[in-house]
């Protein structure tokens, strides 16, 4: 029996998005328990809160300024 967990086969991080991989310039939002984040193309949070449409409002807005 080997000492260690086998590595996956599948070689990609199931937990890494892949829009950050495709180069997406729309700001991506992911719900974290109540919470609402929205990250930019690099994974840098953008903003943090309650209600998701606000998020994504300027989420989008911010995107959009740079």
């Amino acid at each position: 029996m080997p000492d260690r967990k086998e590595e996956s086969k599948c070689p990609r991080n199931s937990q890494f998005y892949e829009g950050f991989v495709l180069g997406a310039y729309n700001p991506i939002v992911i719900q974290h328990g109540k919470k609402f984040a929205a990250y930019d193309k690099n994974g840098k949070l953008i903003i943090l809160g309650y209600d998701r449409r606000i998020v994504e409002g300027y989420a989008y807005d911010r995107v959009q300024e740079s």
